[in-house]
């Protein structure tokens, strides 16, 4: 089985230049799965910053969720500034609607990973919830989180897995980041993956797997900014120091393990 551990289902106008119905939801999110060879998706509602209303698409996402249970799964995305609320979202999400996983981003927020008085109550109902939780971390505010700060957390919470995700998103590809970070982080936390939306540099993600293990690294796609079918095409095709089984965990394996599907 193969998923993408990072994609986003929802309205962004930006997609009808892309050809894609605007808003994007369940039906056309399964036939792209279906045209890429890919059995399923964690999409997370699209759009960055304090200003974005994430409910509208935190809905959408519910309704695809519910209707494409084997295929679809739902990241919640919260401002933990908005505190009791966003914990309030994040239960209801998870307990009533099957929501999968959290997702921050500091840039919703103007907030940095560091800022653990903001963030550790959130934390604590996603570890209280037993969820898996995503850091964005990397491009322009990548000072504000790094794979350094996600490993700080995951100590803390050692019966919660984290995703790295783009694995620090810098250096491999032209952006801002920390991606020399990623291996130090995710040694220093045993609790820790990572996944590959938007790196398409095959041996950074071979010399991080090198290191960590086939077993740590989950594949993304940041779809459909990206065309979703390319980390697959990447990975089994153009990634051939991994073995038969290395490919299959990284593109499927990893995530049916870390969400329980198998």
């Amino acid at each position: 089985m193969i998923y993408d551990a990072h994609a986003y289902l929802g309205d962004n106008p930006v997609w009808d230049l892309y050809g894609l119905p605007v808003p994007l939801e369940a039906d056309a999110w399964v036939e792209m799965l279906d045209q890429a060879g890919i059995d399923g998706a964690l999409v997370a509602p699209p759009g960055v910053g304090a200003a974005e209303d994430f409910e509208p698409d935190m809905d959408r996402i519910a309704r695809a969720v519910d209707k494409y249970p084997a295929r679809l799964f739902g990241f919640c995305r919260v401002k933990p500034r908005q505190g009791a609320l966003a914990i309030d979202v994040l239960r209801r999400r998870v307990t009533e609607q099957g929501f999968r996983a959290l997702k921050l981003n500091s840039q919703d927020d103007d907030y940095r990973l560091d800022d653990r008085r903001l963030l550790d109550p959130v934390l604590d109902a996603a570890a209280e919830l037993g969820i898996v939780v995503f850091f964005h971390t990397g491009d322009t505010h990548y000072a504000t989180c790094t794979p350094n700060m996600v490993a700080d957390i995951a100590v803390d919470y050692p019966d919660t897995t984290f995703i790295i995700g783009h694995m620090g998103f810098g250096g491999v590809n032209g952006f801002p980041g920390s991606t020399e970070e990623v291996v130090p982080a995710m040694q220093r936390a045993a609790n820790t993956v990572t996944e590959t939306a938007g790196v398409f540099k095959p041996q950074f993600i071979q010399d991080v797997i090198d290191v960590v293990g086939a077993e740590r690294v989950l594949m993304g796609s940041n779809g459909p900014y990206a065309p979703i079918e390319l980390p697959r095409i990447m990975i089994q095709k153009h990634m051939n120091r991994l073995s038969a089984e290395e490919k299959a965990l990284v593109t499927g394996g990893n995530f049916e393990r870390i969400f329980d599907l198998a």
